[in-house]
């Protein structure tokens, strides 16, 4: 049994192994992606009724008999604001980002105290694992000490083993209801139904689908369950099948959000964990020779903090109030996707192609 877990991490450290170099741009632009794109907030919830609060059995909610004042959650953005900057500039990146995991976890746990639980945990993993492979070691104000030997190898790893779970554990549910082998029932068509009539989404093909013959939406379950539970396998066999399913990933979120009308935004900087980065980095170094860029980056870095304090403490002129519109959110998710899909094959071009060159 030992050997077999040794050949099992093996396999996935193989297939997983990304360059330092790699690894410290994808922390700039995670920390960007955090205060850009996908920034949650808890300010709000200061102000929902004692009413509302009912959390799950399994929460740190359950340790009070309501929410906290409306400064606890005030000053959880604050903090969350200044880990996220820490990140963002490397300073001291490794507890900045173990810092911001825990904060976003406590404040989900509050979130989800009022029924709806969102697919984010592994969002908040990323953070804190990513935070001990090394990558605030370079590129940062106040770097980190270099990391143990292996430590790089064992985060991706485990956040690609993580990732794998959960996509495995999203299709076993699935299968549960979807493959019932009956050509008149549908399980993709009650999320499509609960889009398009419930939610009022319709954007780009969501409306065409209905023009398909019904047995076709079928495929859509099988599909989608098969390809759920297929990561496991891809990551085993090598590097290469490993990029190939992550292709399939990205396509498989873009097709989401175009029949669907579901972005899913968060699985976009996981994903881009085992894309090869490092080309970037040798032009950051260049960029951050002079002074004068430093000071420049750090400013409108800064300044992403302030617009989402701005954005908390509901005072005017903070760009999510343009950012948080649904037009908004599912163009962005396009843009994200789309790019995605092109990056990962162009690398899987490199690795079948030119094998020789970094990919």
């Amino acid at each position: 049994m030992n050997r077999l877990n040794q050949l099992f991490w093996k396999r996935v450290t193989e297939s997983t192994q990304m360059t330092l170099e790699s690894l410290v741009i994808l922390r700039i632009l995670a920390g960007l992606f955090f205060l850009i794109i996908y920034s949650p907030f808890f300010s709000w919830i200061g102000e929902v009724p004692q009413a509302f609060f009912f959390p799950p059995t399994l929460s740190l909610a359950n340790l009070f008999s309501g929410f906290p004042p409306a400064y606890f959650f005030y000053g959880l953005d604050i903090l969350i604001t200044l880990a996220l900057l820490g990140v963002t500039l490397g300073y001291k990146a490794k507890v900045s980002g173990i810092v911001a995991s825990i904060l976003l976890f406590i404040g989900f746990n509050w979130q989800y105290s009022m029924g709806k639980i969102d697919h984010n945990i592994l969002l908040l993993a990323f953070l804190a694992i990513m935070s001990f492979s090394g990558w605030g070691s370079n590129a940062a104000l106040v770097p980190d000490r270099s990391e143990p030997k292996g430590h790089k190898e064992k985060a991706t790893s485990l956040l690609a083993v993580l990732l794998c779970f959960g996509m495995f554990s999203a299709g076993f549910l699935k299968a549960y209801v979807w493959l019932d082998f009956d050509p008149t029932m549908n399980g993709f068509l009650r999320w499509y139904y609960s889009g398009l009539y419930g939610k009022g989404t319709d954007y780009f093909f969501i409306k065409y689908l209905q023009e398909l013959i019904f047995w076709w939406l079928d495929l859509m379950d099988y599909g989608g369950v098969l390809f759920e539970w297929s990561p496991f396998l891809f990551l085993l066999i090598g590097r290469k099948s490993w990029r190939l399913w992550l292709l399939g990933a990205t396509l498989f979120h873009l097709t989401n959000l175009l029949i669907l009308n579901i972005p899913f935004t968060p699985s976009f900087i996981i994903y881009l964990t085992f894309l090869n980065l490092e080309v970037l980095y040798p032009k950051i170094e260049r960029l951050f020779e002079k002074k004068v860029n430093r000071q420049i980056f750090v400013g409108l870095v800064v300044l992403l903090g302030v617009n989402r304090l701005l954005y908390s403490f509901s005072i005017p002129y903070s760009y999510f109030e343009f950012l948080k519109q649904r037009d908004v959110i599912m163009y962005l998710a396009l843009i994200l996707w789309v790019s995605s899909a092109g990056l990962f094959a162009r690398n899987i071009w490199k690795l079948y192609f030119h094998p020789n060159n970094p990919a």
